[in-house]
């Protein structure tokens, strides 16, 4: 039997043709031996690989050496799932030199051979970034429609109680005032006070929404780096006489995260509400403690502010207790104004509140805001 002829021409040619789609693909491709050593890459492998790990790709080399020692158990347990048949496949995002996040979708493919056994991998990763942008800005718009519905509800509420009252009140007064020529001097005066409390009342309530408005706008202040020790120290100046007299003790520790960059006047204002709460709900006959530690997460710093307070029933006022005008203990003065400023000063910054608590053991807020994400290798 005469042997096929082999055009080699043709088969050059050939080779050239995938190379350059191969290149020109916007997917970067990465393809490893059974051994995880490199055996071959597009362009746009090496572009990302310059990029976000500052290493340059080479044939033979072992693929451990492209990422972090933490980094590399993931890694270890994805190869096995793959080599086992399962799918790979995870988003990751890199910040670039210019403050731009950039993300990208990950995937993770089995090769075999002939024998239907492994014998290597191919790492595929393609730039994602506008679909994911696109993505993250309909979730946004989503979850700002639904805060903005429920802050309505609560500037409707508002109108319709705390201003509606004072106003009937203004109006009937005037009414009395008007028909005054039987009222004597002691009467028109009592009238007269209780119509300067109802304006006092509509004033107040004006003054509070507008310090909700302010938080709510939009947050043009300049950020800065915030040191949490500082922040502690000024609250600690700025209270003292109260801290003194109630034999309040704060205890910071923030050596995990020892700062923030943010907008310094929310930050603080988080930070004196929580811990002017916790000495104003303490214990009959208990010195109040109030521990602040930072936690350092994927992308984000965890704040968590423990004390030894009264503590809240959440089951009965949980659903209630970042209200406006909401209060459950109503031995100590105030007006429920506290924890909603935190709850929407957290918010303007982009973060999250939670809390834990029960009667008689105290209370934890835990506060999680953002931080600059950092990608992995890879």
């Amino acid at each position: 039997m005469q042997s096929p002829v082999i055009d080699e021409e043709a088969l050059k040619k050939s080779e050239a043709n995938l190379r350059t789609i191969f290149d020109n693909t916007d997917t970067a491709y990465i393809l490893f031996d059974a051994g995880l050593h490199i055996v071959s890459f597009n362009a746009m492998a090496q572009k990302y690989s310059e990029e976000q790990n500052k290493k340059s790709l080479v044939v033979n080399k072992f693929v451990k050496d492209y990422f972090s020692d933490e980094r590399w158990p993931f890694i270890e347990q994805t190869l096995k799932k793959v080599a086992d048949g399962e799918n790979a496949n995870y988003e990751l995002n890199f910040t670039d030199a210019d403050g731009v996040t950039k993300w990208f979708d990950v995937r993770w493919l089995n090769v075999k051979n002939n024998d239907n056994k492994n014998w290597g991998f191919i790492l595929a990763n393609k730039d994602i970034t506008e679909a994911k942008t696109m993505a993250l800005e309909r979730e946004r718009i989503t979850a700002d429609l639904i805060q903005h519905n429920s802050h309505l509800e609560q500037f409707t509420y508002i109108v319709s109680h705390n201003l509606r009252a004072p106003v009937a009140n203004i109006m009937g007064l005037t009414d009395i005032l008007k028909d005054s020529d039987d009222l004597d001097a002691e009467s028109k005066h009592e009238v007269v006070e209780r119509l300067s409390q109802s304006v006092k009342n509509i004033d107040t309530v004006i003054k509070d929404l507008n310090s909700i408005l302010q938080a709510r706008r939009p947050v043009n202040e300049k950020k800065e780096t915030v040191h949490f020790k500082e922040l502690c120290d000024d609250i600690v100046k700025n209270t003292y006489h109260t801290i003194i007299k109630e034999h309040a003790q704060l205890n910071c520790d923030f050596d995990e995260v020892e700062s923030l960059f943010t907008i310094r006047s929310y930050l603080y204002s988080i930070f004196y509400n929580l811990v002017s709460n916790s000495i104003k709900y303490k214990q009959t006959y208990v010195d109040p403690v109030i521990t602040i530690t930072s936690r350092k997460l994927k992308d984000k710093v965890e704040l968590r502010f423990k004390d030894n307070c009264k503590g809240i029933d959440l089951e009965k006022n949980g659903t209630q207790l970042f209200g406006l005008y909401k209060r459950f203990d109503t031995t100590a003065e105030g007006k429920g104004m506290g924890l909603f400023m935190v709850k929407t000063q957290v918010e303007a910054l982009g973060g999250t509140i939670k809390i834990n608590s029960k009667l008689g053991e105290g209370t934890e807020f835990i506060i999680q805001l953002g931080l600059r994400p950092i990608a992995p290798a890879l």
